[in-house]
């Protein structure tokens, strides 16, 4: 399933929207779980120029941002929450992307 929002939003705009689609999900139709979200975003700057991220040490355009679950720590028998780390992969180059 593809979820598209249109148009120009701003950070908190999007975040409410993205909320606002998995409480849908949630609450309406009772699907608890999600799993390989796909999330393509034109990152557009003040004058509303798309623009890129690049590295400042070698010039290497930033195309891939991975998000991983990392599984609960434990300790002393209790679980902690799931956390999530923000991957940043600019070190190989795919063929055709």
């Amino acid at each position: 399933m593809d979820i598209i929002f249109k148009g120009n939003h701003t950070g908190d705009e999007l975040t409410k929207s993205v909320l606002g689609v998995v409480r849908l999900f949630k609450e309406r139709y009772h699907v608890p779980t999600f799993r390989e979200i796909h999330l393509t975003v034109t990152l557009v700057d003040e004058a509303g120029n798309d623009v890129e991220l690049v590295d400042n040490d070698n010039s290497a355009v930033y195309r891939t941002f991975e998000v991983y679950r990392q599984e609960p720590e434990v300790h002393q028998d209790k679980v902690c929450p799931s956390k999530l780390t923000l991957v940043v992969d600019n070190t190989t180059s795919k063929k055709g992307h």
